[in-house]
């Protein structure tokens, strides 16, 4: 009979417990935020990343009913950043870029980063899909893919190509092309897409994969190339200018992914509110007007939990391809 009574009070206790911590969630998300929040942008200004939450900040803001504050923590190709943000505690002021580079790559090529994507981030949601550019300077003796390819062939490692960052989209889509081209272009990193547009610029390389975005004003002034989109299929604004998918470079044909994370016990009421917010920033006709000014940004919203799963299975298919690729971290 004791017994029945303790467990009666037990079960008592455990049912108050569970009603007060959600009341307590409840209101903590009511007042959420109180003071600005922190999105760790893991690049450099001047990429695609960087200009699309520049671009759109302030209509996040205006919905999470908050003040967000962008920070740039570039290196280790997202890593530095990545890591930054996830060290911090779980209370909603720290949040970060969740980009697919250092979520399902870098662990890859590094396996001791200071994280493990399957366990210590949360997934608040994905929001769009980016492709890529192919690009030369206007002053460059090759007209198209296939006068680079050729000029490869017979010129190993002579040709130098901006990526960024080791272990970076763009890097392995360029070894992926290395691969099925058949040549050996040389690799350059730097830590955003604006710095390896500088360097194509500079003549310091004589090629450059990056964001459409991050090179769109040097396009439109005359002064770059675009060779090829690293695209399944040719952008409706640009449809005179080939893929790499139809000049017979598939599997270099990778995408890159932006969402939004915060560190491992991220609570489930400022995960709801922040998808709340981003899923009606990203419906705003002015927003998709913005996003579509960039050029290559596709809207791709997801929850958080489909977003993990994406990143992971991405993760164990870069664990089949980084080992036949000729070079090491």
């Amino acid at each position: 009979m004791r017994k029945k009574i303790c467990m009666k009070k037990s079960f008592g206790i455990f049912f108050i417990m569970t009603i007060l911590i959600f009341c307590i969630n409840i209101s903590f998300s009511q007042d959420y935020p109180k003071s600005p929040v922190q999105i760790v942008i893991p690049f450099g200004p001047g990429g695609l990343t960087d200009i699309f939450w520049r671009s759109i900040s302030e209509y996040i803001g205006q919905n999470i009913k908050g003040t967000i504050v962008l920070v740039n923590k570039p290196g280790g190709g997202g890593v530095v950043g990545t890591s930054f943000a996830l060290n911090s505690k779980p209370d909603g002021y720290t949040l970060f870029s969740a980009n697919s580079d250092p979520l399902s790559m870098s662990p890859v090529f590094t396996p001791n980063v200071p994280y493990h994507p399957d366990k210590d981030v949360t997934y608040i949601a994905k929001l769009t899909t980016f492709a890529f550019t192919f690009s030369v300077r206007s002053d460059s003796q090759f007209k198209s893919l296939e006068e680079v390819v050729e000029f490869a062939k017979t010129n190993p490692k002579k040709l130098k190509c901006s990526v960024m960052g080791i272990g970076s989209t763009p890097h392995i889509i360029l070894e992926l092309f290395n691969r099925d081209a058949k040549v050996a272009i040389t690799p350059i990193p730097f830590d955003s897409g604006g710095e390896a547009v500088t360097n194509l610029l500079g003549g310091h390389t004589d090629l450059c994969i990056t964001s459409l975005s991050s090179i769109k004003s040097q396009f439109l002034a005359k002064k770059v190339r675009i060779l090829a989109f690293i695209s399944p299929k040719r952008l409706k604004e640009h449809p005179d200018i080939p893929t790499f998918a139809e000049k017979g470079y598939k599997k270099a044909s990778i995408a890159t992914d932006v969402g939004l994370a915060g560190p491992k016990g991220l609570s489930s009421s400022i995960v709801n509110k922040w998808y709340e917010a981003l899923e009606k920033t990203l419906k705003d006709p002015k927003v998709v007007e913005i996003i579509d000014k960039l050029g290559g940004v596709v809207i791709d919203f997801k929850s958080g939990d489909e977003y993990k799963k994406q990143l992971l299975t991405n993760m164990e298919m870069f664990k089949e391809i980084v080992p036949t690729l000729p070079f090491k971290k």
